[in-house]
């Protein structure tokens, strides 16, 4: 309770030491649009952040609620908050140069759908919802539906915006076929093998199991006389699986030929190879589509990030930001 009551008395003091705002409550003007204390609060949500902090630590969590240095950390903190409420706000404004800003109904219903299908999943209604989040210090359900409203109109902006950036973006047929082959290893299944294979420590039992199988005994009836689980390999890709001196040989051998023992790093190898399925390769038009999309999306990238560079900079520079909210580290209230 304390506790409580002291957190109490520090966003008490935040708020009183808050620098001089105009009556209006707004933090922020950009390009004539506001960012009014109560959008700054909401984004920043002080509250909640002491205390998470008096939860994880109590000496900095003491420091931000005891000292004027530390309420002073907490207004700096709100004034980042606050570039970075702006620079959104910029975002905004530069897709509503090229019609892409979402109506607010729009937004609010893309919020309203959100949580509605997460009530949904939950089995819970709004008012259990709005107790739960002001039990977990998120404040109201309004609150919550306010950052919400927000964070979409940003992303909503951007997705709007990158979509009428590379509406022109195209891939050619020549395009595509030169990737592909550019490519085509990329595009292929590597040879597969399927061989039966034991190995033996010793170079005389594998001999002697060699002349074996040569007399007409089968891999499964050695394997269970050595108690062996694992000697049946199915389509094993080239060059996986064993070592690689072993693929030497595995490569060169005739398919349904006996060979070993054959020593790699003491181990004596004997293998007959049952199968071999040759390298094959994808049609161009079975991958077709996938390289275009993957071309395609290139494209995309590379034009809204120059997009990005050149124009929203220029955007930005020219655009007239006036903040209230000002932090003086020698300010005294």
């Amino acid at each position: 309770m304390k506790r409580f009551l002291l957190l109490l008395l520090v966003v008490f003091s935040v708020v009183i030491f808050s620098e001089e705002l105009p009556a209006t409550s707004t933090v922020a003007v950009v390009n004539g649009e506001a960012i009014t204390l109560e959008q700054l609060n909401r984004a920043a949500d002080v509250q909640k952040l002491m205390i998470g902090i008096s939860q994880v630590d109590q000496t900095f969590f003491s420091v931000l609620s005891n000292t004027e240095e530390g309420v002073k950390v907490i207004l700096r903190y709100k004034r980042v908050v606050l570039d970075d409420l702006v620079n959104k706000l910029l975002i905004v404004q530069f897709a509503q140069k090229y019609g892409a800003r979402p109506t607010e109904e729009e937004v609010r219903n893309v919020v309203d759908k959100q949580i509605s299908d997460y009530l949904n999943q939950q089995g819970i209604d709004e008012k259990t919802f709005d107790m739960y989040l002001q039990y977990a210090n998120m404040g109201t359900l309004e609150d919550f539906k306010e950052k919400m409203y927000f964070e979409t109109l940003v992303n909503l902006s951007l997705e709007r915006l990158f979509n009428v950036v590379t509406k022109d973006a195209t891939v050619s047929d020549e395009e595509l076929m030169d990737y592909y082959q550019k490519h085509i290893d990329e595009y292929s299944t590597p040879t597969q093998y399927t061989l039966s294979l034991i190995a033996f420590d010793n170079e005389k039992v594998a001999n002697a199991v060699k002349t074996k199988i040569v007399s007409g005994e089968t891999f499964d009836s050695i394997a269970s006389e050595y108690g062996i689980s694992q000697f049946k390999y199915e389509n094993i890709a080239e060059d996986t699986t064993f070592p690689g001196k072993l693929w030497n040989y595995i490569k060169n051998a005739p398919q349904g030929a006996l060979l070993g023992p054959i020593d790699v790093d003491e181990k004596y190898y004997i293998f007959k190879v049952e199968n071999v399925v040759p390298m094959q390769s994808k049609k161009f038009d079975e991958v077709r589509e996938e390289i275009s999309n993957m071309i395609l999306s290139e494209k995309k990238k590379n034009m809204w990030a120059n997009f990005i560079d050149s124009e929203f900079s220029k955007f930005k520079n020219e655009s007239t930001v006036e903040v209230y909210y000002k932090v003086d580290v020698e300010q005294n209230n």
